[in-house]
């Protein structure tokens, strides 16, 4: 009786140390409901880092509705630039989304690619105030949150003057934070793990480093992932996609976090189980060269990417494992305990979001010729007050999108592998 009202005792304070750990993580910065626009220069008008923020959060809370608009312009500054002032750009390109959450990143055209100079220092705060405190007047309540410039590549070129261009950059970004704070709003400086990123590219191959600003401002596809990661972990993704832990002598579910396991069979040619996740991975695949060395340069699969399949209690051996009958690896019974991360293979889940990433990046193409006809006045049709049919279009591929990250049911086989019979 001691010995079960001691083990009892053990287990409810490690129930109620799990929980409180539970407790202590900050929730996702993103809610259901929330509508969200980047704002920004021609580095937002990418589509990039924006678009992966929005894909990671589809896929990562499926069941979370979320509206993503980009509102980025080339050449555009505190002041507005060639899609209007910076009081028809607000007008026409976020507030009529009545955004929940407002990002920022501007910077690099105004500090005008020269030393700087007090004049234009004064310039961009004075622009940046009432940029925020228009934000504030019309659409009160919008969680902002401003991001430091991307750098200008001062790493793998010669600097122009001493100092460098992203001296002034760095700059920036520290007004960008004072600004945050006496707004209310969140900082994060994509700065400085972009120039990073530089430099360990550097140390592995100079010419390949050039790749990832090639015109010194506009940031690749690799660099843009670092920015998309840089904004997420400071919302507080989370890195989990799911965790499974089965006892293969047992033949019986050991733990599971954000995936519910049904049927485990231990049969006499291995372990069979069906499995729904409720998150989809980001589908870095290593067979692409550019995500290999994305990987290969960042942790972004450490930090946003995990989902992990662990299998104790196996036999010695080698085991084939299959979902839906595609074959995704073999792999012995020690790594099997240890556990795999599944998003680093392909499998249905896997092909699931790179469908849902095709789908996001239509969308957000949409969304820029629509942003592109507005400001050239184009008619997107619809009466006054009413949707235009960009706007029907848009929502659309919205609702297409949700659908297919939906959670699906997967048949998971672990199959021991049958070494060949020697003929002699």
């Amino acid at each position: 009786m001691h010995m079960k009202l001691f083990a009892g005792t053990v287990a409810f304070f490690l129930l109620g140390s799990m929980q409180a750990k539970a407790a202590e993580m900050p929730a996702f910065w993103l809610k259901d409901g929330d509508t969200v626009v980047f704002y920004g220069d021609s580095i937002t008008e990418q589509s990039l880092y924006n678009q992966w923020v929005e894909l990671y959060t589809v896929t990562r809370f499926p069941k979370m509705r979320v509206h993503f608009y980009g509102a980025g312009v080339g050449g555009d500054r505190v002041t507005g630039g060639s899609g209007g002032t910076i009081d028809e750009r607000l007008a026409r390109d976020v507030f009529p989304h009545k955004p929940t959450v407002v990002t920022v990143m501007l910077g690099m055209n105004d500090g005008n690619y020269r030393d700087n100079a007090v004049e234009v220092e004064s310039a961009y705060t004075k622009g940046f105030e009432h940029l925020l405190q228009s934000v504030e007047e019309h659409a009160p309540g919008a969680r902002i949150t401003l991001l430091g410039p991307s750098p200008y590549d001062d790493v793998t070129r010669p600097v122009r003057f001493p100092g460098g261009y992203n001296g002034v950059m760095q700059h920036y970004a520290e007004l960008d934070g004072r600004l945050a704070e006496k707004y209310h709003g969140s900082f994060v400086n994509f700065n400085p793990p972009v120039v990073a990123l530089l430099e360990r590219a550097q140390a592995l191959d100079p010419q390949v480093a050039q790749l990832i600003l090639p015109d010194r401002v506009h940031p690749d596809v690799i660099a843009q992932w670092v920015m998309a990661e840089s904004l997420l972990k400071a919302w507080n993704a989370p890195a989990l996609v799911s965790s499974v832990t089965i006892d293969a002598r047992a033949g019986k579910l050991i733990g599971a976090q954000n995936a519910s396991v049904e049927v485990v069979a231990r049969e006499n040619d291995g372990l069979h189980w069906s499995e729904t996740e409720a998150s989809l991975p980001l589908p870095f695949d290593r067979g692409n060269a550019m995500q290999a060395l994305l990987l290969q340069l960042t942790d972004i699969d450490q930090q946003l990417n995990r989902e992990t399949l662990r299998i104790t209690d196996l036999e010695a051996g080698q085991y084939t494992l299959k979902i839906d009958d595609q074959t995704v690896g073999v792999f012995g019974a020690d790594v099997l305990s240890t556990g795999i991360n599944l998003a680093d293979f392909a499998t249905p889940m896997r092909s699931q979001a790179q469908r849902v990433s095709w789908m996001v990046r239509d969308r957000d193409q949409a969304h820029t010729i629509h942003l592109r006809m507005l400001i050239r006045k184009e008619n997107v049709g619809g009466a006054p007050g009413s949707i235009d049919v960009m706007d029907a279009f848009e929502n659309s591929l919205e609702r297409s999108i949700y659908e297919e990250a939906a959670p699906r049911v997967h048949a998971y086989s672990l199959i021991r592998v049958v070494a060949p019979v020697d003929p002699m």
